[in-house]
């Protein structure tokens, strides 16, 4: 624990200056964690690097890039064809010497780590994204603050066949609840401090992105167990002194992110 608080202290005021700031920090910001994210990725499924594993990289910098140029909805779907295609060729190109566990690693990396993590930038970017982006923080890290304490305290039933099986039925409970509060008080504070006279960001909504984003925030967290246990790795990396790589400290927050984006869009067409 004691490990921990250093980059906690660190971190966190680093989170909500990026954040806060977004444009040109943010996207740069997710950039990085997503080139260091992906190479942590491949590594725990290669222990290597390999010649197609370029093409992930190359195409991480070119979707943010490209996104912050033109737009993050606009061109994404231009580039994730060109990732695919490019992939494609070096099948037919490298045949016979390209394994194929090679080429869907990188392929799934790209998804799982820069195409995920790019949501922040998505719900960010949104017209009330100000208020809507800190919603993913608060269902990740709010669930996986609650979720321990609560299975520490009175986690009992153990979950079965799970990729972590030191979580507990009662910690997931906990979690959950515990976002949802946050998410309360939250999205209180929002209409009652930071935009009294807001229409479009309501209290009700804090609570059912935070309720959302919590369950997958949870999924999230038991995915990467799942792959850690896969190539028998403790963890990822060790970027962040007690947390360990890139990916162990952003496993929830990957999948959350694209969570609040939907739920998000879905709510405000609904008001």
């Amino acid at each position: 624990m004691l490990k921990r608080l250093p980059t906690t202290i660190i971190g966190l005021p680093l989170v909500i200056i990026i954040v806060n700031h977004g444009g040109w920090l943010l996207f740069l910001a997710c950039t990085l964690l997503s080139l260091v994210g992906l190479r942590e990725l491949y590594f725990a499924f290669a222990k290597e690097d390999k010649l197609i594993h370029l093409v992930g990289y190359v195409f991480t910098i070119g979707y943010f890039v490209t996104a912050f140029v033109f737009g993050t909805e606009r061109w994404i779907i231009v580039v994730l064809t060109l990732f695919i295609i490019t992939v494609h060729v070096c099948l037919v190109v490298f045949f016979g010497r390209l394994p194929l566990k090679d080429i869907v690693v990188t392929v799934y990396g790209f998804f799982y780590i820069p195409f995920l993590l790019s949501f922040i930038l998505l719900v960010r970017e949104h017209a009330v994204g100000q208020y809507y982006v800190w919603l993913i923080f608060i269902s990740a890290f709010g669930c996986d603050t609650f979720a321990y304490l609560t299975g520490v305290t009175i986690g009992r039933r153990k979950l079965v066949n799970s990729p972590s099986p030191v979580k507990s039925v009662e910690g997931i409970i906990g979690g959950i609840i515990g976002a949802a509060v946050v998410g309360l008080l939250y999205g209180y504070f929002v209409t009652r401090f930071l935009d009294p006279g807001s229409v479009d960001f309501i209290v009700i909504n804090a609570v059912v992105i935070s309720v959302f984003g919590a369950v997958f925030c949870i999924i999230g967290d038991m995915a990467a167990s799942a792959i850690k246990r896969h190539n028998k790795i403790k963890d990822f990396g060790n970027v962040f002194p007690g947390h360990g790589g890139v990916i162990d400290r952003v496993d929830s927050v990957i999948v959350v992110a694209p969570i609040v984006y939907l739920v998000m869009n879905i709510l405000i067409l609904l008001q």
